[in-house]
């Protein structure tokens, strides 16, 4: 009986096709990890919508402050608010306390839903012939992304 040597091709076929699944794994990998930043990210902006629409609201709430006192309602970005504001929620608030209330919660909510979240609230200059007064509402928060630029986004409102 004779024997035949192997060749092996049908190895050097398994080798090749191991390879091909391995590079297929990696960019599936790849891939995935794409998605989860990608998606960190989505969740972020809806948050920043969010507490942005909640400021909006805030203001809403308390309409004439908000209308004839934009100064009520004016909080820069750095700002630090005063640990000695009412808790309107338990006690009577004059509407200027209301805007300290209102900015305080709203900062302590934002800082804790983004990182490193700094917020504003910026009333547009008052014009004479219009029947309302405009807001811009800034939320920056820090990315994700390997770039140390903050995000920004802005949101303005017409009281």
């Amino acid at each position: 009986m004779k024997i035949s040597p192997q060749k092996g091709y049908g190895l050097v076929e398994v080798l090749v096709a191991v390879l091909v699944l391995a590079i297929g794994l990696l960019g599936l990998a790849g891939l995935q990890t794409q998605s989860l930043r990608f998606n960190n990210e989505a969740y972020f902006r809806t948050q920043a919508t969010l507490l942005a629409m909640d400021m909006a609201d805030r203001l809403r709430s308390n309409f004439e402050t908000a209308r004839t006192t934009p100064g009520s309602y004016t909080f820069a970005k750095n700002e630090t608010v005063p640990t000695s504001v009412t808790d309107c929620t338990s006690s009577a608030c004059s509407p200027a306390q209301l805007a300290q209330y209102d900015f305080k919660q709203w900062k302590e909510r934002a800082q804790t839903l983004l990182p490193g979240a700094e917020v504003a609230v910026t009333p547009d200059a008052l014009g004479t012939a219009t029947p309302w007064q405009g807001y811009t509402i800034q939320i920056e928060y820090s990315s994700t992304e390997n770039n140390s630029d903050p995000q920004l986004f802005q949101y303005r409102v017409k009281i």
